[in-house]
Order: structure tokens, then C-alpha cells, then sequence
């Protein structure tokens, strides 16, 4: 928990020493689950509750059941939940490289998601420009976050992990915009992403692996960009990197499914 803390704290002091002129506009990221109301379009108190209850702090409700609308944002203001009304995802699987719509917005269909590669997943789709990120179970109607035999259902854990990463950081998130490109060194392993993202005061860098198998490899960084030290946004682990007269060189494994995220301030002291 010490760790946690600390590297929040070392996140808040990368992202708050930005002057006016180098500040873009911040868009607040969301995640949030996909309920459809019990029977559906008719939201049901106890539904909302259940989500909540799990951490998280938005639905995404279907954009055509506009007359049920008014009552499931009563209802979910009562147990502290923000509804966004959306149209109806297209069936996809979350294996699928996420398709960003001009709202910034992301569906990922985790029905049977067992295996899927959610961390990578989401986390792909948020270096990509998502600022919305909504599971979907593919229920027709209730919470959808408890399989058949009332456990809970595998994508619950990943989703709710994802969305504390993102909110404990959330002025962050919506700062964050493309930046120089990286190069991965060849051979490239097949489902591997490096991306390198510009936070103002800070770079940001997100590798993701979609493989079914554990990859390891080697990414050259540009010049600008310093070697150490680099701060994990989920673990709050230390990163140092090579030092070479052409920028930075990495070297990491990354599991199956999984992200590496890090970040450093641009100005090293």
C-alpha cells in the first residue's frame, strides 16, 4: 500500500509542474459497465447497487431506451453512479483491437471473456485516444457482473482494477496525446504495441501485448526522451533504462494479455 501511495504522489508531482502555455484541455476519463435494466429498459435499484458496490462509478445505458432514461439517472444518483447513454456496441470480441469512435468512446464485448486480454485490451484502447471505456457483458438484462453460478464473472476483477488505475489518475489520462514515434527492434513479436505519449510535463509510455505468450523485446526511444527514472503507473515499481547517444533503449518482458505502463517527468533534476 506504501508503494501505491508513493507512486501516486510521484505521479501527481510529474503531471503538476506544467506551466499555463504547456497545458492542453484535460478530458476526464470514465469506465463504466454496460446494464440494460431488469427486464430490459427498466433499471432496477438493486442492479445499480451491485455495481457500485464493486468500485466502479458509471453505467453505459442503451441510447434508444430514452424513456427509461430520467428514471435510471434518478436511480443511479441515489446509489452514486453518472449514466452515459450510448448506442448499442457492435458484437466484437475484447480481442479485437479496439475501434475508437470521433467521442472517444470504447466497447469492450467481454461475454465469455475468460482468457481475453483485457489489461492490454483497455489499456490499448486508452493510448489510442479512448476516454470512455464500457464493458459489456452481452446480458440482455440485469448487472451482468455475476456469471450463472452467482460468482463473479471474470472480466469483474480486470475492469475494476483498470478503472481505480485510471481514476486515481484521472487528470493524467485526459492529458495524455500522442508523441514521438518508438522502434521496436527487429524481429517484432507478433501482438506487441509500444507507444510513447506526450503528458505535458511528463512522457508516458504503454506497451501492451495481445499474444497468447509471454514476448520479450527491445525498444529504441527518441533522443529527448530520458533513460531514468521511470515510475510504473500500476505498481509503482522503478525503471531505468539503457543510456545511448541515439535515446533510450528498453529491454522487458511482458506477460501474456498484460500492460506495462511508465511515466517521467521531461525536465530530470
Amino acid at each position: 500500500m506504501l508503494v501505491r501511495l508513493v507512486a501516486l504522489g510521484l505521479l501527481w508531482v510529474l503531471t503538476s509542474a506544467v506551466t499555463a502555455d504547456q497545458q492542453t484541455e484535460a478530458v476526464a476519463p470514465v469506465v463504466s459497465v454496460w446494464y440494460r435494466g431488469t427486464p430490459a429498459g427498466t433499471p432496477r435499484l438493486d442492479d445499480l447497487a451491485a455495481i457500485r458496490a464493486l468500485g466502479l462509478t458509471s453505467i453505459t445505458w442503451p441510447a434508444d431506451s430514452d424513456a427509461a432514461l430520467t428514471e435510471v439517472r434518478r436511480q443511479a444518483e441515489i446509489v452514486g453512479l453518472t449514466v452515459i447513454a450510448r448506442p448499442e456496441p457492435k458484437a466484437a470480441s475484447a480481442q479485437a483491437a479496439p475501434v475508437i469512435g470521433p467521442d472517444t468512446a470504447v466497447d469492450l464485448v467481454v461475454a465469455g471473456s475468460r482468457g481475453v486480454p483485457l489489461m492490454a485490451t483497455a489499456w490499448r484502447a486508452i493510448a489510442h485516444g479512448a476516454r470512455v471505456i464500457s464493458f459489456d457483458s452481452a446480458q440482455p438484462d440485469g448487472a451482468g457482473v455475476n456469471d450463472v453460478s452467482g460468482r463473479s464473472a471474470p472480466w469483474v476483477q480486470p475492469a475494476v482494477a483498470i478503472a481505480r488505475q485510471i481514476h486515481a489518475n484521472a487528470e493524467l489520462v485526459g492529458r495524455l496525446r500522442p508523441g514521438p514515434a518508438v522502434t521496436i527492434v527487429p524481429p517484432e513479436p507478433a501482438g506487441l504495441e509500444v507507444v510513447l505519449l506526450d503528458a505535458d510535463a511528463s512522457w508516458v509510455l504503454v506497451a501492451t501485448n495481445m499474444a497468447n505468450a509471454n514476448v520479450r523485446a527491445t525498444v529504441d526511444l527518441p533522443k529527448a526522451v530520458p533513460y531514468a527514472l521511470w515510475v510504473s503507473w500500476l505498481d509503482g515499481t522503478n525503471l531505468g533504462m539503457l543510456s545511448r547517444p541515439s535515446g533510450p533503449r528498453w529491454t522487458f518482458s511482458i506477460d501474456a494479455g498484460a500492460a506495462l505502463v511508465y511515466i517521467i517527468g521531461k525536465v530530470q533534476r
